[in-house]
This record gives structure tokens, C-alpha cells and sequence, in this order.
């Protein structure tokens, strides 16, 4: 299946669809989130009418985004020498019933609420919560403060919200990620990064405790044991959880894999390691909420060029868990419909491939998305973006000034829509990495 730009008639149609529901009222579709790679603004493109209906100053272009959980919120990495991060109110409440999910569409708002930092980085979402990681700088070039910043994400609404700073023992690209019950999973520096005397030690830590908040914080577990391979994480990177089960990318090698946090039946943290089928490592996962498999980009310092399915109940990962870019290209961006049953990956070469992950690997449909783009990290050229919202993958297309949607269920195009700019980052999806 083949996709050739399409311009005029796509969102015709695609609204027209919409509008033929087969529900006895009309579904709205919402909102989506955009950046320009050039102007220092972020817009709101309306899905029912295809208009941009506002538009928003931020310090630089092309900021980053993370989702908060339930979708409303979008919280913005600005990019600005302060860190700043704010959040926008998409205004989109959702209401599930069952065969489909209605959409409320309120006011769209920029809220005043901000936290500045030491190099934002990690944002995680969980139990009404969000948690905002600050790394820190380098220690040998100065003091600074890094920290986690912890949201009631209800307090959103109101006019002050509630928010509460963990300090972290040192600097580290490190993740705080909401447990529920007052519980707080925490990474743990490495230490001979945090000392600052080897400049080639890694920011990247190598374990985690976790912690519950009340008149302090105490420890309830820790596993940044590193004589265990199944009680740490070396060089941590890449996160997601799927049913209950917390997945942590970790280092390459014969004691590496992904290491796989849960509780057990009396409700204690258990940990254990699940190896690599060989000896690349991964560096970004994906989950959705209640799916049996999260998927992560594989590779060996670089290119990901291949993309790996990952059960966190398994014992094992083998060959068939893996999947190879085709052409050897870098796997660049990609994520889940809302079943996780699902993947949209957008390549170098401009295509979106569409896979389904279960019962083996299989592409569904390969579109011609946008033109070929350089996506590596630092590039100067406009990078284009996905985003996915519900069972539609969103890609922009810098060079042409429009967004593009792709149903992941119909493996048919959608809308089509010229926004303008050179639209580039989207809002869609989960958690920023």
C-alpha cells in the first residue's frame, strides 16, 4: 500500500467521514499540539475543522513535548537557558464508552504555572501525578541543582498548583516516575560520574530505589546492587510500563538486557534481568496502558537500525523479537496505536510503515509520508514528526507546511492539512524521553 501526497480532497473526505458517525451523535476528533522548526511559537491545530485556532509564544522554536497522563495536559520543554517547562491546557477531556470514546473540547489555555531547572530532561507521568527531571550539569564545569519536581496533575486546574521538589544526591540523566500509594521509583547516580573526576564516566546511572513520601523519604527498595546483574541497571536508558510491569533499558554485553520492576502479590518490589537475543542494547520503549508488549529501538551505539518487542513477563528474548529497519536505516521515531497492538515507524527515507507486533512482525502498509530528512540527533534540517493520537498517526512535514494523518486501524490516509510554517515536533503519544 502506497501513499502519494494527496492536498485538496483528503480532508474533505476525511471530515465528511467524521461527520457520517455511526454513533447517534457526532464524534469530535480534538486537537493537535505543534511546534515550528523555525519561529519561537507553539499552535493548536483543531482536527474537526482543520484550522490552527491559536497560537503561542515560547523563548525558542521547535520546543519538545510530553504528554501527562489523561491527555489534556501537554507539558513543554522550552528550550531556553532557564529550562523552562510549561504546560498547556488542551482543553480535551475524554469520556470512554466502551466501543468509542467522546471528546470534550474546552478552552485551550497557556497556563501561567512554569518550573525552571538544570537541563530538563525526563518527564513521566503516572497516578495522577507528574514528575519533571532536572539532571544537573556536568561537575566539572559547575554547581548546579538537579532535582525531580513532583505535579499534582488536579492542581493543574486551579490557580496554584501543588508541586514538591526532590533533590537528587547528585547530577544524572536520571527519571522519577509515580508509583501510586505515596511511592516514588528513583534512579541513582552513578557514582563515579557524580564524583567528578572522571570526565569519561557516563551521566547514564546504574540503579534505583524506591522511595515513599511522607514526613521525609524513606526507602522501601533498592536495586543498584552492582555485583547483580538482576538487582541493577547499568548505563539506564529507555523506560516504559506495560500492565504493572516497570521496563528499564540497560547496558549491551553478556550481563546486559532490560530490567523489569513489579510487585509481587504481597505488594514488594521485585526485580529481574531479561537478556538481549545478543549484543545491542535499547535506547528508547514505547508501552500503552493494559498492552501485553512494549517495543523499543535495538542497536549497538548507534544506528538503532532495528526494532525490538519486548514482554515483560517472558523469561527470554530471542531472534523473532527482533525487527530490522529495512535498509539498514536508523529507526528513527515510532510508536503505538492505543491497543499497543500496533506500531507506526517514520524513517529517514520518508516512509511510514505501519506493523502489527503480534503473533510475529508484520508490516501492514508502507506510505510515502514525507520527503527523505535527516534524522540525527543535532541535525540542522527541519525534521519532521510523529504523533499519535487514539489510532491516528500524525506526521509533519516541515518543507511543505502541513501535518498528514495515517488511520493505524483502516491503513488508510486521513487528513491532509496545510497549517503553515514549517510545522516539526507534535504532541502525541506518552512521555518525553
Amino acid at each position: 500500500m502506497r501513499f502519494q501526497f494527496a492536498a485538496g480532497a483528503a480532508l474533505t473526505l476525511a471530515l465528511a467521514a467524521v461527520a457520517a458517525s455511526a454513533h447517534d451523535h457526532a464524534t469530535l476528533r480534538g486537537r493537535l499540539v505543534f511546534a515550528d522548526h523555525e519561529k519561537p511559537v507553539v499552535r493548536v491545530l483543531d482536527l474537526d475543522s482543520g484550522e490552527v485556532t491559536h497560537s503561542f509564544d515560547v523563548p525558542k522554536p521547535n520546543p519538545s513535548f510530553a504528554s501527562a497522563e489523561g491527555g489534556r495536559f501537554i507539558v513543554i520543554k522550552t528550550g531556553d537557558e532557564a529550562g523552562t517547562i510549561r504546560f498547556l491546557d488542551s482543553g480535551l477531556r475524554y469520556e470512554s464508552h466502551g466501543d468509542h470514546v467522546d471528546v470534550d473540547k474546552g478552552p485551550v489555555r497557556l497556563l501561567d504555572f512554569a518550573v525552571k531547572g538544570d537541563r530538563p530532561a525526563h518527564v513521566v507521568s503516572r497516578h495522577g501525578q507528574i514528575a519533571l527531571f532536572f539532571d544537573g550539569d556536568r561537575p566539572w564545569e559547575r554547581k548546579s541543582e538537579p532535582k525531580a519536581v513532583l505535579v499534582d496533575l488536579k492542581s493543574l486546574d486551579g490557580k496554584s498548583p501543588v508541586s514538591e521538589t526532590w533533590p537528587s544526591p547528585a547530577p544524572q540523566h536520571g527519571i522519577a516516575i509515580p508509583l501510586g500509594r505515596r511511592q516514588w521509583l528513583m534512579s541513582v547516580p552513578n557514582v563515579m560520574y557524580a564524583k567528578g573526576e572522571d570526565r569519561s564516566a557516563s551521566s547514564r546511572p546504574d540503579g534505583f530505589e524506591i522511595l515513599e513520601r511522607n514526613k521525609g523519604w524513606k526507602r522501601l527498595a533498592s536495586f543498584n546492587d552492582p555485583a547483580r546483574t538482576d538487582a541493577s541497571c547499568k548505563l539506564f536508558h529507555g523506560y516504559a510500563e506495560s500492565k504493572g510491569r516497570h521496563v528499564f533499558g540497560c547496558n549491551d554485553g553478556v550481563d546486559g538486557g532490560v530490567l523489569v520492576l513489579a510487585r509481587d502479590a504481597a505488594g514488594r518490589w521485585t526485580a529481574r534481568k531479561i537478556a538481549y537475543p545478543d549484543e545491542r542494547r535499547v535506547s528508547a520503549i514505547k508501552a500503552r496502558t493494559g498492552a501485553r508488549y512494549a517495543v523499543a529501538n535495538y542497536g549497538l551505539r548507534g544506528p538503532y537500525n532495528a526494532l525490538l518487542r519486548i514482554d515483560p513477563a517472558t523469561a527470554l528474548l530471542s531472534a523473532p523479537d527482533v525487527l530490522p529497519v529495512p535498509g539498514g536505516q536508523p529507526a528513527c521515531q515510532f510508536d503505538l496505536d492505543a491497543g499497543g497492538d500496533r506500531l507506526a515507524n517514520l524513517t529517514p527515507d520518508g516512509k511510514l510503515r505501519v506493523y502489527e507486533i503480534a503473533p510475529t512482525w508484520r508490516e501492514l502498509a508502507s506510505f510515502d509520508a514525507v520527503p527523505a530528512f535527516d534524522c540525527q540527533y543535532g541535525a540542522k534540517s527541519p525534521t519532521p514528526s510523529l504523533g499519535i493520537v487514539g489510532n491516528s498517526a500524525f506526521v509533519s512535514d516541515p518543507t511543505s507546511g502541513r501535518i498528514r494523518e495515517f488511520h493505524l486501524d483502516t491503513l488508510k490516509q486521513g487528513l491532509d492539512m496545510p497549517v503553515g510554517g514549517m510545522p516539526a515536533n507534535l504532541a502525541g503519544g506518552g512521555d518525553a524521553g
